[in-house]
């Protein structure tokens, strides 16, 4: 466009050029104004900035009539809001079930677009797009599977993220819960309502809890018949296939092996490498190449273990004081090694509060100040690393649903590459689980 009348043009245009999804995913969060031949605009955090300025520049540019664009940060010097008449808040789909991440940053971890497909993990990507395209009608039910850390969180939230419809999505046990709830309260019909009518999508996580829960796993049985007959579209995440789940209903494995069951393993040598660089390069680290290969040769059950001795890494190197090195990542990699998972969750919790002269119930409790929040995210973090606790069991431990886990463990681990006062404080705390 030749000119630009303001900041809603430029939005406008923007939509139109990169297409609703990722509109969605890296505009939602911006505020922008035009002064003069500047469009400013004011994004929540340096992570978004950056891809923002790196991808999205040049499309900015052209929609803003050439203006020169200023990125600013919430809560820097000089980044005060836009003037009001520039602002446009796009409008929220309302959608059944948890409410996404408030902040464009984690909307970005949880995207199609940040989810790094590869020979592993192709025909549950591809499967899960298409249901959230509305096309996937040979999919349903989709079933992933695969172990923890792989991916299967990341497309349910990327369908959330991207399907245009009432959604339901909840974990296994809180499926349980309502099911267990209703039948005791004779509240069934209302419970029956709110899965088989109410949504267009369900999404339901981690069956493998459902494990001899035979009135929940009945109700299911038939709450899945109901939908696929109806063409409701159903996606469910479990940690293997389902004739191999133990202690559920040989009628149930069926029901759910009658769709779609895409597996994921663990990423692949190209895919390790295009993870690693990715979130180096969000984080403002440079990897030389050598590092970068030593890094990737590692074979690891899932992104969040490489994305852990990545962290390791770079905390090293801070703390040191040296720039990273072949010999760095070696020692790192000595040092730390694969994680090992025999701490407990009351253990963690214990630790990471006390390094903060925190209570276990500070953790616990809903307050969202800061001095509370930032510990609480690392405590989930360390829990995911250090344990092997599920979302839910993690979340639960802290008050919390699994979705505040997933987003506390993107959120610590993209700080960890941003922030070097979070990393002296991640390795002290670190060292004093002592060796796994």
């Amino acid at each position: 466009m030749n000119t630009c009348g303001g900041w809603e043009s430029v939005r406008v245009s923007v939509r139109q050029r990169v297409g609703v999804r990722a509109f969605e995913t890296w505009f939602s969060g911006l505020e922008g104004a035009v002064a003069g031949d500047t469009l400013v605009l004011r994004c929540p955090d340096q992570f978004v900035r950056s891809w923002v300025a790196g991808r999205y520049g040049e499309i900015l540019r052209e929609a803003a009539g050439g203006r020169a664009i200023e990125y600013r940060v919430a809560g820097e010097p000089g980044s005060s809001p836009a003037p009001a008449e520039e602002r446009a808040a796009p409008p929220r789909r309302a959608r059944a079930g948890p409410a996404p991440a408030p902040r464009a940053a984690a909307q970005a971890q949880t995207s199609f677009d940040s989810f790094v497909p590869d020979p592993a993990n192709a025909l549950a990507f591809e499967a899960a797009r298409a249901v959230a395209r509305g096309d996937g009608g040979r999919c349903n039910p989709l079933l992933i599977t695969g172990p923890s850390g792989v991916g299967k969180t990341h497309l349910c939230q990327a369908i959330r993220l991207e399907a245009d419809c009432n959604i339901l999505y909840r974990s296994s046990e809180e499926f349980t819960t309502e099911v267990t709830q209703g039948i005791r309260s004779d509240r069934m019909p209302a419970v029956r309502h709110k899965y088989r009518r109410a949504a267009n999508l369900l999404i339901l996580e981690d069956l493998q809890f459902l494990a001899g829960k035979k009135a929940t796993q009945s109700e299911l049985f038939h709450t899945l018949d109901h939908l696929v007959g109806r063409g409701r579209r159903v996606v469910l995440t479990a940690d293997r296939p389902p004739h191999e789940l133990e202690g559920i209903d040989p009628r149930l494995a069926s029901r759910l092996a009658s769709g779609l069951v895409a597996r994921i393993g663990p990423p692949e040598h190209e895919t390790r490498r295009a993870i690693l660089r990715s979130k180096a390069a969000a984080g403002g680290v440079r990897l030389p190449e050598a590092c970068l290969a030593r890094l990737s040769e590692r074979a690891v059950e899932s992104a969040g273990d490489l994305v852990a001795g990545l962290n390791q890494v770079v905390a090293r190197a801070t703390l040191l004081k040296q720039p990273i090195t072949p010999e760095l990542v070696e020692e790192a990699l000595a040092t730390v090694g694969m994680p090992g998972r025999r701490h407990s969750v009351e253990a963690i919790i214990a630790l990471v509060a006390r390094s903060y002269s925190l209570r276990p119930e500070d953790l616990r409790s809903r307050s969202r100040k800061r001095h509370i929040s930032r510990p609480r995210q690392l405590a989930m973090y360390l829990c995911r690393r250090y344990t092997d606790a599920s979302l839910k069991e993690i979340g639960r431990s802290l008050s919390r649903d699994h979705t505040s886990v997933m987003y506390a463990v993107d959120a610590v681990e993209r700080r960890t590459l941003e922030e070097p006062q979070l990393r002296y404080q991640l390795e002290a705390i670190s060292a004093k689980l002592g060796p796994c």
